[in-house]
This record gives C-alpha cells, structure tokens and sequence, in this order.
C-alpha cells in the first residue's frame, strides 16, 4: 500500500470564496459569486496579502499570499505593487496530525437512553447528523433533535417527534430541521420512503402537517433545504430513481400546509424499480448503476441557462444529471460510466505485479461538490483479488465532456483495508462516507483547510487533492484517525467550515489536520482561553501589537486557525526582530501569570501555551523569520536568537513544574524552597516573588541557583550540628539536580534546536552551579565523611559539573572542577569529563604524566578523536608554550608542520628532519639575521645554515654568501677584548656588532695599536670580497684615528716618527709576512690621509713628508715582498723530484725515507 504524501502546511481557504448555506440536511447550497460549475477552467481571484486589494485572475492559482506557506512572484498587486506567488509547497506534512477534536456537546440523555435501548450494533452509520446548530437522530418511529451551540440545559434537553409510519427504513438524510425567519425554534421537515411528507412548523410544537407526495413508485433518496422567507420554506426531494421534486412547506406555526411538485425524472422505473429499492434498503445491488446515490444543489446564474435558476445535479454510477427547478425540465446528460471503468482498470494494470485484469467492478459510493465541478468517491477491485481500493475523480460538468479531469487512487494502510473485501459489499457500500467542507470546496487550494474527509465505518480520512486538478497530480497529504475502540459511528455533517463524526458513546467531534501538539488535553478549555482573554485585555492601549499578536493566539488556541491567521495580517509587515521581539514579550507575559492556589495546574497551561505558541508560528509561517533573528534581550548583554528564546520559554516552565513536584514530595524540601524563594525576593528585587510565590513569576526563575547557593551558606554559617550541615548540603544539590535534569529533558524532547546559540543557562546559572561545585568539593576534602557519604557527594559533585561545563559559553582550558577532581584522586572522572568537554589542557597534562609508549599512544588517539578541533594545533602550542621543543618534533602531519613553519625558533629542525636542507638553510639564516642579543650563539646559527646549504642537491649561492660574510664578522668580532666592548655596550656585551660598530669600537682601545691594527684586518677581509666606497671610508678613518693620535708638535725626527702609533701600525702590518698582499689593500692613499689630516699636522711641516715616505717604503716593502713570494712560489712549481737508481736487490722494496728523494 502507497504510503501517505506529504506536502506544505495547508493554506487558508481563499478569502474571496462563494458565499454558502446550509441545506439542513448535513449538505451545502453553493452561491458562487460566479458558478463555475459551467467554467471549469476560469481560474480564481487572489488578493494581495499587504493591502487585501483582489486581483484579476492573471495568475493560475493564486491564493492569499497572507496564508501562502510560501510564495513564488510571479504576478503583482495593482495596487501596492507587491509581489503574488503561486501556493508555494514547503514545509513538512508530518508536522500535521488527523484528530478527532471532541467538541463540548454530547448527546442529551433521552437520546443516549434511546441509543442504548436499540444496541450499538444495531444503529446505521447515517442515523444522526446536525447543521444549523441542531443535531438529529432518527431512530425507529421518532426523530429527536436537540441544540448542538452552547446554551442551558433546557436547550440540550431533547425534543422527540413522530415519524411518518413506513416501511422502509429512515436516515438522517430524510429529515431537515431548518431555521425560519419568524420563529426563534427551527422547523422540521421528514418524508418517508414512500412519500408521506410531515412538517412541524416549530419544534417543540406537537402540531404537524401531513401530505403524500406522488413518487410514481419510487423511493425517497434525500431532503435537503433550499432557502426559506418569512412564510414559506423550500426543498428538493431527489429519489434513488433519479426524480427531483420541489417541496413548499409554510414556516407560520399555525399554517404548515405542504405544497409539492415534479421538477423532472430521467425515466419511468415502475413497481420492478420500487421493488428492487424495498428489497436493497436505501441502497441498490452494484449491477444497478442507473440508481442514483446522492444530489447536488447550484443556485446562481449560469452562462449555459437562458435565465437564471437552481440547478439540481442526480449522480449515478453510469450518469450525471441536471435539472433546472425552474423550468422544470432535465436539461443535460453526461455518461461517465465508461470512463472511470477505463481509469480503474488502468490503474490495476499500472500497479507493480500489474497484469491483465478481468472482471473489473467499480462501485459509486457517494459525491460532492468541490471546486467547481463534482468530486466522487469510487471503489474498485477485479477478479484477481478481493481487496478493495478506493479513489477519488472530479469531473467538470461542461457541454457534453464526459472525460475525467482528475483520477487517483487513496492509499488506505493495511490494518483498515483489511476490513472491506470485494465479496462482501456491505462492508463498504453504503458505509463510506464523502464530506467536503464549503471552504475546502470553494477553495483553489486544500492549505490551511482539513482537506477533503472520508468517513469509513471504523476510520477517518483526510486527503489533500492537488492544486492543479488534472492528469494524474499526485495528492498532496493522506492523514487518517481511527474511530475511538469501544465505540461506533452513528453519522457524519458538514457545515462551511469542518466535517463532524457522532459516535455511539455520545460524542461529536470535529475532524480537524491540527499542528502536532494540540493533542494537549485542557481540563477547563474556556478557562484556558478566559485567561488568554484577560492578558489580551490587560495589554497596553498603546502596545497594539501585542494586542493584536494575543488576539490572534486566542483564535489559534481555540483551534480557529484561518482567522488566527487573517488577525495577524498587520503584523506580517513587520520587521523580523519587531516580530522576535513581540515573541518575547508575549511569553515573558505568559511566564508570569498568575498560578492562584493550583500551581500543577497554572504551571500546565503555561506549558500548553508555550507548545502551542511554537506550533503557532510555524503555522503562519513566521517561525523562519523567528528562528533565526538576533534581538537583544534588556536583562542580557548578547543578543539571543529567536529559537533560543522559544527553547528557554519551554525550560523555564519544565524546571518550575520540577520544582513543583519536587517540592511537594517532602516537608524539608517544602522548607528550603521558602528560604530560597525569600532569598530570591532580594537578589531579584521583587517583593511580589514570595507573597505570590515563584511559580507565578517564572521570569526570574534563572536567579533561583544564585538564591539556593547563598540560601545555603548563610544557613550553613549558622549550622553547629555536622550532620545538619550534611542534609543541607544535599538537599541544595538535589534541589539543582532537579533543576538541572528538567532543562536536560525538555531539550532532549524538544521539536526544535539553538544549539550553537547563546542559552539562557550560560551566566548566572552556570556560575551558581559552579559555586555549588565548589561547596561539595570541599566537603570531600573532610577526613569524618563516611564511604557512603563520599560517593554522594561526588556524584552530586560529577552531575552538576557536567551541567556547569555544558552551559560554559567559554572555551574549557583547565578547568578548575576538573583539575581539583584530578587532585582528589578521581583520575578517571576528571579524564572523562575533560574528554567530553574537551578541556584538551587537562588532557595534555595527564599524558605528559604517561611514559613515553603510552603518551604516544594517547596523543594520537586524541589527535584521531578531536581532528575537527584542533587538538593537534593545541598540543603544538602547549609544548612550544612549556619549551618542550624536543617532544613537539615528534609530532607529526600536515597541519603541525604548517604550524611548524610559523616557528621560527624550530622549523629547521623540522626541516632537516624532513631533509629539506635548502629550506633548513635559509629558515637558520632567517633566524641567525634575528638573533640580536648573543654572538656566540647567532656564529652558531650561521654556521649551520652554511652546512644545511652544502648538503643541499643544490649549493644555495645566495645563502653561501651571506652565511661567509656573517661568519668573518663574527670572527673579528671574537678578537676584540670583552672588556672594551663592555665599556661601550655595558647591557649586552655579547651582542652582535655591525662593520661600523666594530670598526668605532676599535679605535676606542687603549691600546691604539692593536685596535686600530683588527679594524685593518678587518677591512682587509671584507676587501677580499669586493671594495666598496663604504670600506674605503672606513679605512680611511683608521688611518686618520691612527694619525690623529700623535702629538706632532713632538715629532722631530725620523725616530720619533718611529715611535707614533701611525708608525707602529705600519710595523705591525709589515712584520706579517704571510698576509702581505692582503695588507697591501688596505695602506692609505697618503693624498687623502694628508688632506684629511691637514690640521693636524698643520704643526709640523715635516710631518706630511715623512707620512708619506713612510707609506711609500711600507708599500714597497709589501710589494717586495709579495714579489719574493711568488718568486718563490714558481721556483717550486718548477721543481722535479728524481729517484736514483738502485741495486736490483732493493728493486721491490718500497721508499721508506724522504732522504732519497733528491730535487732535480
């Protein structure tokens, strides 16, 4: 069996139906503004959802976008320019439910004595029925009738009346109670199945009239009204033979007379048709297919009728019929039969065993209007089986078309199909029943309607047909409620808005699609909705809105869904955080009304209500725009998601209601709520709290755990006895762990979720729970505490932490709960918790504690684990945090050597590890050019980039270069005394120093000589590598320093010359032979030393002359010597190294001594 369809929360029915009126008979008269009956395809008006403005018919299938569930533009109001959609289909069906809703009428007690005198397998399915605001029940020889509205007793009470003596059985379909214009009680109309026609012009009036009415051997099918005025009422007898008769019945209590004439029949059936009616009862042998099974009403103008009139429609299995009343004629035939023959046995073949059928049956089981043409209800089934499968078709009753517009099949489960088997027609013929409301026929849409209902003996149906009635549209939801067990359906009604079932326990209920949750059963419904009244009464003038937004509740909790959603229409143009935050005023209004003497019972309809408030936004589809939107709350300082706030209305009331129950359970708790709801009084400062108690003021219910914890403490400051001290302790944890577990339970059943989003839990709760932590922490650490005692307290200790750490809005790092549990010795709680809050600190430090196998173990596990968050990075920085460099290199993936490479301090080592000697060269180059406080270590850093660079595929040049560089900076730096670098740099005498620090630095020692002789050497080094006009700078300084340092005004001679530092450097230079060519390089220019020097000097004119002799015969001395060298240098490139001969005895022996090698 096909499984139901889902589809969009229902819209409303369209707010431009036709008009309708009741018939008195459980059927409708349809007064279209236009019949479309004749116009099948003449699409509906629809009406703009922000001005109401009704549009053309532009748009196929346009409806209220109001009540649209969603819409798609596709046209716009002429008016305001907003966008119409078609009938979106989102939203989910199964967020509906099919209940029978019992309404507060239940049968008088004459006629439950009646029903129980008869025997409940003994009453018909279609004995009793209502419209109008009566209910009737036909019941052997007499009819009662009774008041359906609300009233006193005496209108409950039950009047019975005699039925016309017969001897065919009676339905509720026999008899009319109508209202007339003159008289307050209705009249009563009721014709037998042979035609005796009695009228009671009033009801409790014993005063009736009587007449025959000719049926030419035919039998009474139905009655049904047809409109009245102050003297006279009307009505339309169809027979099963298909004659339509026009009855007048004068509505004057003292003048009932009935007036009666023929408005046309198909045929003449004769006494062979009569018979065949006696001996079927109400209904014919399923090879009748002429007998007709129900009759239509139309009352308006109609384009294919020269003069307006009322039309009256006979449905049979093989054909339609239409009689025009006032012309008194049959007008027009329509054959169907073949066709819906022709459906169902494709659709037996189309199955998935399908096959060649034979012997297909198809019964006609009833039919009403729907959507401008006529819906019928058919069974079927064929010789291969005797199953029995139901379907539906509309057919448009247009010219002569005899083809079906629409066909499907119902799915029906198995547990009710099993009931009805095709050898067995009464299970089913004459028993289901079709009801379609007038808002649901009038309607372009079933959205936001019950959809169309079948009555079953034993179930309920309801079907959502689809928009677009052609083809094979799939129906869009199938919902069933079976009939209470224990009971029985006795009749069935409509009026304009819902389908009502009877049942023989004497109830009448109402088929309604309701959102899941009106299931809530309310002792005292108008009590519900007296209080709900009363709010809405007691808003602000000025506060419309929430006026308007109560109003519009009322309606919905009453289950008036459709005009809960037309009084929220002003709201709908409003923003989404007005909308939020009207949410939110409406429900911390409902939080704190009053709960009088009956907390269980106030604390249950505050529940309801706030169910019901989630049910209702989702219902007009503002839930979306609710959910989502971030409003700023004035008692908080983050703004709060409109679920979270749905979510916390719904906490809020499950912990009160706890607490209530809690409470209630024991004297003491009794007593420790009082204190805490004293002390609440104060931290809320809210006088009202204690005298109206907390239950009544749920708004403030959050402080409560801040309340219980300074309850506590205050009475424990006082507490002298231990044991005291002890129960106290424990009833403030049970009284949180109450708290605690009704907010847990309410989320893990709760139909909707905030996680991720800012809970009303996170604050003040928390913190509260985390003081409370500490209370039982502490207690633990007593040396008196028995065993028994110990587990309690630590299990109070385990479940409030876990509370505690979930509402933490924080991340978790190192907690202190679960760092003082660790202490405590409980390893593996505190481990537990700190896995699944992820306190990966905690973790860590447990692991570190591990030997090396196992710490290994678990960190890949918890790397494994918590990927997602990161607890790889997390370690990584933790070690490098503790200096643990040596472990963070054992880590290992991607992620820790992107993290790797952001470390500057060890990324080559990663590197090297890795064999990336390049890169491992260039990040210790990157490091060493950082080091600025330790030579010695940055010499270090340098020299390793050197040999990451040789081992290198391919020797890096650039790195070479400026690792050789640093490296002879570095060198020169070594040679300068420590003592002097500290009188300059006294802070940081290790630091590295640049070519210019060291060079100034030089020319600062005492010793002249040797400070200026290392910056030479200095300078000669860096020449090697290429001169700069830098370098030539610098060495002319030196030069100039050296010169400078001389009192010429002393220098007479050529030995005294010898004697000043400026000739001292020079001897030094020249003493070494070995670096003579390098020396030569760095010899002034005596031009540019005398110019600079000119002042100087300026005291001796000799001075310049000897200056220059003295470089002069320095640089020839280095160039002679440097010519020497390589003189010496070729001399041994030429020379030949000879063996002399030997005796042949020593031939073999080998050289042993370098003294008989001889130069040539």
């Amino acid at each position: 069996m096909a499984e139901a369809t889902t589809a969009t929360v229902p819209h409303s029915p369209r707010l431009d139906a036709p008009t309708v009126r009741d018939t008195g008979s459980g059927k409708r008269v349809h007064r279209p503004e236009t019949c479309g009956f004749f116009e099948a395809d003449k699409q509906p008006c629809g009406r703009c959802g922000q001005c109401g403005q009704l549009q053309s018919a532009a748009v196929s299938a346009v409806s209220c976008s109001l009540l649209q569930s969603s819409a798609v533009s596709a046209d716009c109001c002429s008016q305001c320019g907003r966008s119409l959609g078609k009938t979106g289909k989102s939203g989910n069906m199964n967020e509906l439910e099919l209940v029978l809703d019992r309404v507060s009428t239940e049968y008088p007690a004459l006629v439950m004595e009646n029903f129980l005198s008869i025997g409940m397998n003994e009453i018909p399915e279609d004995s009793t029925t209502m419209a109008d605001g009566y209910c009737w029940m036909v019941s052997k020889h007499s009819i009662f009738v009774w008041s359906s509205g609300k009233g006193s007793d005496a209108q409950k009470s039950a009047v019975q009346l005699p039925l016309p003596p017969s001897g065919l059985p009676y339905s509720s379909k026999s008899v009319v109670v109508y209202k007339n214009g003159r008289n307050k009680l209705p009249g009563v109309l009721v014709v037998s199945g042979e035609g005796v026609a009695r009228h009671f012009p009033a009801l409790t009036s014993a005063v009736h009239y009587e007449t025959v009415i000719d049926l030419v051997s035919e039998v009474t099918l139905s009655v049904q009204f047809l409109e009245s005025s102050t003297n006279d009422a009307s009505f339309i007898l169809t027979t099963t033979s298909g004659s339509v008769y026009l009855i007048h019945a004068r509505a004057a209590p003292s003048r009932g007379e009935i007036k009666w004439e023929r408005i046309g029949t198909r045929e003449a059936r004769g006494i062979g048709r009569r018979l065949s009616n006696i001996i079927f009862g109400s209904q014919a042998a399923s090879n009748d297919n002429s007998r007709v099974v129900n009759s239509l009403i139309y009352e308006d103008d109609l384009d294919d009728y020269e003069d307006s009139g009322i039309i009256v429609l006979t449905i049979s299995p093989s054909m339609i019929c239409s009689f025009d009343v006032m012309k008194k004629n049959s007008s027009k035939i329509l054959n169907i039969r073949s066709d819906l023959e022709h459906r169902v046995t494709n659709y037996f073949e189309s199955t998935p065993r399908g096959q060649s059928v034979a012997g297909v049956n198809v019964w006609f089981l009833d039919a009403a209007k729907f959507r401008a043409g006529i819906l019928l209800l058919l069974a079927g089934s064929h010789d291969n089986t005797t199953d029995v499968t139901f379907f539906l078709a509309v057919i448009h009753y247009k010219g002569e078309d005899s083809k079906v517009r629409w066909f499907s099949a119902i799915p029906v489960d198995l547990i009710y199909r099993q009931n009805f088997e095709s050898t067995k027609e009464s299970s089913f013929v004459g028993h289901v029943f079709l009801c379609v409301p007038d808002q649901t026929s009038n309607s372009s849409t079933c959205e936001r309607t019950d959809g169309v209902v079948i009555v079953y003996p034993n179930f309920v149906q309801s079907v959502f047909l689809p928009d677009d009635l052609r083809g094979h549209n799939p129906t869009l939801l199938n919902k069933v409620v079976p009939i209470p067990a224990g009971t029985k359906l006795v009749g069935h009604a409509c009026d304009e808005r819902f389908c009502y079932v009877m049942t023989f326990d004497g109830a009448i209920s109402c088929v309604r699609l309701l959102p899941r949750g009106f299931e809530d059963d309310l002792a005292d419904d108008n009590a519900f909705i007296d209080e709900l009244c009363a709010l809405r009464d007691s808003v602000s003038q000025d506060d419309e809105p929430l006026s308007i937004f109560v109003s519009a509740f009322i309606q919905f909790a009453s289950k008036n869904i459709v005009k809960a959603c037309e009084i929220m229409k002003p709201l709908l143009s409003k923003t989404d955080n007005e909308l939020t935050a009207l949410v939110y005023t409406f429900l911390s209004n409902i939080l704190d009304l009053s709960v009088g003497s009956h907390p269980d019972k106030g604390l249950s309809k505050k529940r309801i209500i706030c169910n019901r408030t989630l049910l209702f936004l989702k219902h007009i589809n503002i839930y979306d725009r609710v959910a989502p939107t971030k409003v700023l709350i004035s008692s908080l300082t983050n703004s709060r998601t409109g679920s979270s706030i749905l979510t916390e209305m719904s906490e809020r009331v499950a912990a009160a209601i706890a607490l209530w129950q809690w409470e209630t359970m024991r004297e003491d708790r009794a007593e420790l709520m009082d204190q805490v709801t004293k002390k609440l009084e104060t931290i809320a400062d809210a006088p009202y709290v204690y005298e109206s108690n907390i239950y009544s003021a749920l708004s403030i219910i959050h402080k409560l755990p801040t309340a219980c914890i300074e309850t506590v403490r205050e009475l424990m400051r006082r507490a002298v006895d231990k044991d005291a001290k002890q129960r106290l302790i424990i009833l403030c944890a049970d009284l949180l762990l109450t708290f605690m577990n009704a907010i847990k339970a309410q989320r893990r059943t709760a139909s909707i979720r905030s996680d991720g989003d800012l809970q009303w839990t996170s604050g003040a709760i928390s913190n509260a729970y985390l003081l409370a932590c500490k209370i039982l922490l502490n207690e633990l650490q007593g040396q008196d505490l028995s065993q028994s005692q110990r587990l309690q307290l630590r299990d109070y200790v385990i479940n409030l932490a876990r509370f505690h750490l979930s509402e933490c809005n924080e991340p978790i790092d190192g907690h202190e709960i679960i760092v003082a549990l660790y202490d405590l010795g409980e390893y593996d709680v505190a481990v537990d918790l700190a896995e699944q809050f992820k306190d990966f600190k905690v973790l860590i430090k447990v692991c570190l504690q591990l030997d090396d196998a196992d710490r290994r173990a678990r960190l890949d596990e918890y790397k494994r684990r918590y990927y997602a968050d990161e607890f790889d990075m997390y370690l990584c920085r933790y070690l490098k945090e503790k200096k643990l460099n040596h472990m963070l290199l054992e880590e290992k993936g991607d992620r820790v050597d992107r993290y790797l490479l952001s470390c500057e301090g060890i990324r080559w080592r990663r590197e090297l590890q890795n064999r990336q000697f390049e890169q491992a060269s260039r990040s210790l180059l990157s490091l060493a050019n950082r080091e600025t406080s330790d030579a010695s270590h940055q010499r270090t850093l340098f020299a390793f980039s050197k040999l990451a660079a040789v081992c290198s595929e391919k020797t890096p040049e650039d790195v070479m270069e400026e690792t050789n560089r640093k490296l002879v900076l570095l060198k020169h730096q070594s040679f300068i005394p420590e003592s002097l670098i500290k009188t300059v740099y006294p802070d940081n005498p290790k630091r590295p120093l640049t070519v210019t620090e060291m060079v100034e630095l030089n020319m600062l020692d005492p010793d002249i000589v040797e400070g200026h002789k290392r910056d030479l050497y200095l300078l000669a080094r860096l020449f090697e590598d290429g001169e700069t006009a830098e370098l030539r700078t610098f060495l002319l300084n030196v030069w100039t320093s050296a010169v400078k340092h001389s009192d010429w005004k002393q220098v007479n001679n050529i030995q005294d010359l010898s004697d000043t530092p400026f000739a001292g450097i020079l001897k030094q230079l020249l003493e070494d032979e070995s670096s003579a060519e390098t020396l030569l390089r760095v010899l002034p220019s005596y031009e540019a030393l005398l110019d600079n020097c000119r002042k100087t000097l300026s005291v001796n004119e000799m001075a310049p002359k000897w200056i220059r002799g003295a470089i002069e015969r320095a640089s020839s001395v280095l160039s002679n010597s440097i010519k020497n060298k390589k003189e010496e240098e070729q001399r041994r490139a030429r020379a030949i190294l000879g063996v002399p001969e030997t005796c042949p005895i020593f031939e073999k022996r080998p050289l042993v001594n370098a003294k008989n090698v001889t130069a040539a």
